[in-house]
């Protein structure tokens, strides 16, 4: 699979006023170690948005090589408020006319999302782990956002790409590019291909803005449906992946021998999507090994674990995870967590896992032993 460790890529950042091109080299695996104090947060947090063009892949839905418009969240510094704010449309790149249709109502897209945009880095941030977050089918690079927020307020370094022709919109520069039924067949592959050729590029020379606050030897994966699908498989093959975290997704049969990184699995009990593949879900969290967690949501369906009930009006009408919910067999109402109850669950438990992943922490150690939320989710540490 291209992208995988050995490969030689060419690829092209672009972002505003600035452009240049980089070789690339791989990445490894290493010691843990201890966050810098300055990173434990809750810290500021940038944004800013790149064009990364792979010169070795077609575009699969379109003319010319692959082209992925990738977003990336850190810690940002102090003086960070003096920077705009960030708001969704923002992410949409001057794309916003041709995006609106699929966003639904216009107000939406004025929703503030936490970060500061072409803000500075923070000075203490230093050896950031990296972490590749991989969007739902058919969604965008921003539909976590929150989480993305927060995590990078922890001092972790989070990039997120709209997956060309299986992205709602991927924005590029001179014309977007809109979801692609034909291309469906091929997305998985491309998706994995897309992960591990971001991995490529920040464990070689990132924008100049990152370079020498990266740990290339600390990557972690996490993923929301068809990106909890993309990034558990990816997983199998790549290596250099230290840790992942899948969102109400599943996995296929099959784990190689060689697979050993810790996990973590979270699931809606009412998520009707996914309900079809609960099987599956379970199998391959039996499969991986341990150290594994596993948390499970209660009355909570499949898009409560992302941020589109709220900027994406044709997501929360159909109610899955969004309001009110029918209970999966009875059909009995019930009431989905709102955002910020979502998130006081989904934000501690993500940052332990990833913690304790890449270092010798004992406070998130400590955090991912106990059920914080036992009214709220049903949670195993597999850990022995």
């Amino acid at each position: 699979m291209p992208g995988l460790p050995g490969r030689r890529s060419r690829f092209l950042w672009i972002t505003v006023g600035f452009a240049a091109v980089f070789s690339a080299c791989g990445g490894g695996g290493g010691e843990s170690r201890v966050f810098p104090a300055a990173l434990t947060g809750p810290l500021l947090v940038g944004n800013t948005s790149f064009i990364l063009e792979d010169f070795d892949r077609p575009m699969g839905c379109g003319e010319g090589h692959r082209r992925l418009v990738t977003e990336v969240w850190y810690p940002a510094a102090t003086e960070a408020v003096a920077w705009p704010e960030n708001f969704v449309s923002d992410f949409l790149l001057n794309q916003e006319e041709a995006a609106r249709e699929r966003f639904g109502e216009e107000g939406l897209l004025d929703l503030p999302t936490g970060s500061f945009r072409n803000a500075p880095v923070h000075p203490g941030a230093i050896s950031m782990p990296i972490l590749i977050f991989s969007h739902g089918f058919s969604s965008n690079r921003f539909q976590n956002f929150t989480m993305a927020n927060h995590l990078a307020s922890r001092g972790f370094l989070v990039v997120a790409p709209d997956h060309t022709c299986n992205a709602m919109i991927a924005p590029l520069p001179d014309e977007p590019v809109f979801f692609s039924p034909a291309d469906v067949p091929f997305s998985l592959c491309e998706r994995m291909a897309d992960i591990s050729f971001l991995i490529e590029v920040f464990t070689a020379r990132p924008p100049e803005m990152f370079e020498g606050r990266l740990d290339p030897e600390h990557i972690g994966l996490w993923g929301h449906s068809f990106g909890g699908l993309t990034v558990i498989e990816t997983v199998k093959a790549e290596p250099r992946v230290s840790a992942m975290l899948q969102l109400a997704a599943f996995g296929f049969p099959g784990v190689p021998e060689d697979v050993d990184l810790p996990t973590m699995y979270m699931w809606g009990e009412q998520d009707k999507l996914m309900h079809p593949f609960a099987s599956l879900h379970d199998g391959i969290i039996a499969a991986m090994p341990r150290p594994k967690y596993v948390l499970d949501f209660f009355d909570t369906g499949h898009f409560a674990f992302s941020d589109l009930c709220r900027f994406a009006p044709v997501i929360a009408e159909l109610g899955e995870g969004c309001g009110t919910g029918t209970r999966i067999g009875t059909g009995e109402p019930f009431e989905n967590p709102d955002h910020e109850a979502m998130h006081a669950i989904l934000n501690p438990y993500a940052t332990a896992f990833f913690r304790s992943a890449f270092s010798e922490d004992p406070e998130s150690v400590a955090y991912l032993k106990e059920n914080h939320f036992p009214d709220r989710i049903d949670y195993r540490a597999l850990v022995e």
